[in-house]
Formats: C-alpha cells, structure tokens, sequence
C-alpha cells in the first residue's frame, strides 16, 4: 500500500517541487524523490546526506565517471534517471 501524501506532497514547498518535477518528466515523480522528501528532516536529508558521502568519498573514478557510468547503468534498466 502506498501513501497518497508520496504522490502529492504534504507541505507548500514540497507541492512546488512535486509541480516542477511533473512538467518536466511528463507527469511522474520518481520513488526516489518521494522517499527522500517525505519526512524529511527525520530521514530524508539524513539519508541524502548518507548517499552523498558514499558516492562522493575518494577512490579511482571522480565524479564525474561515477555520474557517467550511473547514467549507463540506468539507460540498460530503461529507466530516465
């Protein structure tokens, strides 16, 4: 069972974004986001913040091949992001 408020937002702000982000991906908004976004400041920039350090610790590849080689990854799964 999903929770509605994931589809629409539950503060003004995150409504705004929900908007901007269905005209442009053509009316969908990516579980990622919803997830993310909901109860945000309980687990989501926590979460976010988590993602962050992980992709973005020093090793072989910059930033810039781990962004590459994600978008490739996603392509192979059909999948926009």
């Amino acid at each position: 069972m999903r929770l509605k408020i994931l589809d629409r937002g539950s503060g003004l702000l995150q409504r705004l974004q929900y908007a901007v982000i269905r005209a442009f991906l053509g009316g969908h908004v990516p579980g990622s986001v919803s997830v993310v976004s909901y109860r945000r400041n309980f687990f989501g920039k926590h979460f976010a913040r988590c993602v962050q350090d992980a992709l973005r610790t020093t090793g072989e590849w910059s930033a810039g091949e781990l962004e590459i080689f994600a978008a490739f990854v996603s392509q192979l799964n059909q999948c926009r992001f």
